[in-house]
């Protein structure tokens, strides 16, 4: 969040978690309108270029994982851009051995 520091985003999470895990109307809030919720929390508005999605861990989870922007098989500019200029993060399937193709 672009006006926040990251300490307030850490504390501001910290204290939702807290909230919403003993205030059931409140958890109903951050489900349906997290950006109310936080502003609740904190007294500062989310950016309107932040979209958020907030998910209850479902009974017998133990952890739940957020899967990365599907990129499927073709290079975005960025990654050409890396991969025209030597660079590799990981991404591009050459293992450190200068070899660029998939």
């Amino acid at each position: 969040m672009s006006q926040w520091t990251q300490q307030e985003i850490d504390a501001t999470f910290k204290k939702i978690q807290a909230k919403a895990a003993t205030d059931k109307d409140f958890r109903q809030k951050v489900l349906s309108d997290p950006n109310a919720a936080i502003k609740e929390i904190s007294g500062k508005d989310v950016p309107t270029d932040i979209k958020l999605n907030v998910i209850e861990n479902k009974p017998g989870v133990d952890q739940t994982f957020v899967l990365p922007d599907f990129v499927g098989e073709e290079l975005t500019d960025e990654q050409l851009d890396d991969v025209a200029g030597g660079r590799c993060k990981g991404q591009c399937n050459c293992a450190g051995t200068g070899n660029y193709s998939s």
